[in-house]
């Protein structure tokens, strides 16, 4: 072997080893210029390899060395993860794509088996998400397990436009917000479902004492402030939060001169309805009127399923079990939730030694009564999975 060609192996040899198994591998911005000099160095065409998208050129390397026990399956799960990989691999993490494929995939019931598989080998080799954000307070980062709507609405929360978050109880909604309170490196500020003014702008007692809320706080001196349940608010109170939006500014009790809104003052509002009022699930709404509804960037939060799978604490048994019950209380109607609450805290007691049977009374069919739990359970066999 001449020293050229020896030259050339060995470079072949130390891409390959950078790269590592071709059967694991996955596409990041770490190692994207690697895998081209690899595909260079193994006898391409260098003009096609610098045509290959990111795709094409992880095909190329997952299919170089292929072992003898390597399945159809196996083929079809990198064909169907490709374009996946492209999209949570680049910077940014592209979750709308992401989504829109998997739902994609997810129509084929025949597929349905090959994505669980895959997508559990898939997430779970990615590194935890981080994201850089330009608040009033100069640069932060927002590190570790996020929901993905995180980004979106943090973006909009940045410039300082309000945001009313929608969806079911137990989705995240909550935990979204302080995680953007984080990343803005701004106090977090929380109020929950009040009604009357006073819980709103405080109070002063009988003493002559002003009582400071909240919302003062962060109105005043800057802050991420989360109106919780906001559709669940006595209508005088979101009319008198509002007026502050509108105005700018607002009078509290203990000083007859108006306090100006802070630049780095920040509303997120979440709601489980849509302003509509009252649903079979959330009785207790109310009907927002247009010009509070008018006030906010809606947008709808759903249940993370990538990120549950993170949460289930390694028990795939228990996470499958409350997917499925979840889509079965959906089908049927049945008035309850099914919160990602329930696979976190379910999948922690029973490593903690917790029955199944207790695990499942106390955190997912809480309150439901005996027949709507029959009605749910008769779908599943007895390892929890639809019949």
């Amino acid at each position: 072997m001449s020293r050229k060609i020896h030259g050339v192996v060995m470079k072949l040899e130390d891409a390959e080893k950078e790269l590592g198994d071709p059967a694991n591998f996955v596409l990041s911005s770490d190692n994207h210029l690697t895998l081209r000099r690899w595909a260079v160095l193994a006898g391409n065409d260098p003009v096609q390899v610098y045509r290959m998208t990111a795709a094409e050129l992880t095909n190329l390397y997952h299919g170089s060395k292929k072992s003898s026990s390597q399945t159809l399956i196996s083929d079809v799960t990198h064909a169907m993860f490709l374009r996946i990989l492209q999209a949570v691999s680049a910077p940014g993490f592209n979750v709308e794509l992401t989504q829109e494929l998997v739902a994609a995939y997810l129509k084929s019931d025949a597929m349905r088996s090959v994505y669980e598989n895959a997508a559990r080998k898939v997430f779970e080799t990615l590194p935890p998400r981080a994201l850089q954000v330009s608040g009033p307070n100069g640069v932060g980062l927002i590190e570790g397990t996020i929901h993905y709507a995180t980004e979106k609405i943090l973006r909009i929360v940045s410039i300082g436009h309000p945001v009313m978050m929608v969806g079911p109880a137990g989705c995240g909604k909550t935990t979204i917000v302080e995680h953007i309170a984080r990343g803005l490196n701004l106090p977090f500020y929380i109020t929950n479902a009040i009604n009357d003014t006073h819980e709103l702008i405080g109070f002063i007692d009988g003493h002559g004492k002003y009582h400071i809320t909240p919302f003062r706080n962060a109105f005043q001196n800057g802050g991420v402030w989360v109106a919780d349940e906001i559709d669940a608010w006595n209508a005088s109170v979101l009319l008198t939060a509002n007026s502050a939006l509108a105005n700018g500014y607002i009078v509290f009790p203990d000083d007859p001169r108006p306090v100006m809104r802070h630049p780095a003052f920040r509303m997120v509002a979440t709601a489980n309805t849509f302003g509509t009022g009252a649903d079979r699930v959330y009785i207790g709404r109310n009907e927002l009127d247009a010009a509070s509804l008018d006030r906010f960037a809606t947008i709808e939060v759903d249940y993370d399923v990538n990120l549950e799978r993170q949460l289930c604490n390694g028990r795939d048994d228990w996470l499958s079990y409350v997917w499925n019950i979840r889509k079965i209380v959906t089908n049927k109607h049945i008035r309850h939730v099914v919160s990602t609450r329930a696979i976190s805290n379910g999948s922690a007691a029973l490593n903690a030694g917790l029955s199944w049977n207790d695990v499942a009374s106390f955190y997912l069919f809480k309150g439901m009564s005996i027949d709507d739990r029959k009605k749910v359970e008769m779908p599943l066999d007895k390892s929890g999975k639809k019949g």
